[in-house]
């Protein structure tokens, strides 16, 4: 199936539902994805767009006899990914382009394999180029020739690899993974610029290199927690947020309000947008909204049991000692279950 028949038969799917569904959730679709599609520019999106055009201007310059690698670190719900895919769907030389015959693109996409080995990352990019493997048993010579071959006939010159610390999963075989990187951007005939996202443990796959010339070929990005500085910020966001689907919000933002959103986030930009985001999504959903036209207290109160399962007793919103409600992020990406500080 190409690229194109696949688009097409997932908008035909669409085009049933929302000639189906009722046209009060035809509307509140519209509303969902106002606030899915907004963005928040911070500080971070600042610092990755810098060494974004560096590595652009350097592919650009056509000097270089070998790549780099551009590591984003922290983590789980800090909006690494978040930030990354933004950036790259926003620029402008990331958009695919046509060769006359083909579509291409210069950045190849690749979600580190859970059960991450040379073997497994080699298939996972030749999957996201769109080549498919016939033989199963293919050795791993085969598979690289294969991964070279494409990256240069697709003129693909940039792998992003997210969740990359899955690479450390596979610890007997680290050495060869990490090597198999190095020659990636060692490549004479087409170097390739790597992108790397993933908790701080990623960058043990830079350190543990025996021969320290990742660490030579590394810039290191970190997206660290929010802290109280940052209050004015995500309070503007709630607000941004509020307005971008017509809504005022109906109780005064006040500092332990903010502070109590925050730490329900577990002061993680990616945790806390969210957590905004699903409170908006109950007042959408919520028919006193229709007459007050405002986001609630309550709503709140509901984003973040949406967000995390909890009772009362471990709802930052409700609970009086709410500092002392402690959770952590799961491998999923999801809230873990509260541990409160005795």
């Amino acid at each position: 199936m190409t690229n194109a028949t696949a688009a097409a038969t997932k908008n035909a799917g669409l085009d049933h539902i929302r000639a189906s569904v009722p046209e009060a959730v035809a509307d509140k679709s519209a509303l969902v994805r106002r606030i899915e599609t907004f963005h928040v520019s911070t500080r971070h999106d600042i610092v990755f767009s810098a060494e974004l055009d560096k590595m652009l201007a350097t592919i650009l310059a056509d000097a270089a006899q070998e790549g780099y690698l551009l590591a984003v670190v922290g983590k789980s719900g800090a909006g690494k990914s978040h930030t990354i895919k933004r950036r790259l769907d926003a620029h402008p030389a990331f958009k695919p382009f046509s060769d006359g015959l083909n579509e291409m693109q210069i950045c190849l996409r690749v979600r580190t394999p859970a059960d991450c080995n040379t073997k497994s990352l080699g298939v996972a990019i030749l999957h996201h180029v769109g080549y498919p493997l016939v033989r199963s048993s293919i050795n791993e010579i085969e598979i690289w020739r294969l991964v070279r071959e494409q990256l240069k006939r697709r003129e693909i010159r940039i792998i992003y690899l997210d969740e990359a610390q899955h690479v450390l999963k596979a610890k007997k075989k680290l050495r060869q993974t990490t090597d198999t990187i190095k020659s990636l951007m060692q490549d004479a005939d087409w170097p390739i610029w790597i992108i790397m996202s993933g908790i701080p443990e990623m960058l043990d796959v830079i350190t543990h290199d025996a021969d320290k010339q990742l660490e030579r070929r590394s810039r290191v990005v970190p997206i660290g927690d929010m802290n109280d500085d940052d209050v004015a910020t995500v309070t503007a966001i709630v607000e941004a947020l509020a307005k971008r689907v017509s809504l005022k919000v109906g109780f005064p933002l006040t500092s332990e309000f903010m502070r109590r959103l925050m730490h329900g986030g577990i002061w993680r930009q990616g945790m806390i947008i969210q957590l905004i985001k699903l409170s908006i999504e109950v007042a959408i959903w919520d028919k006193q909204t229709d007459k007050t036209k405002a986001v609630s207290f309550d709503h709140f109160k509901e984003g973040y049991r949406r967000l995390c399962n909890c009772t009362d007793d471990t709802n930052v919103f409700i609970a009086k000692e709410w500092q002392d409600i402690i959770r952590e992020v799961d491998e999923d990406g999801t809230l873990t279950e509260a541990t409160v500080k005795a």
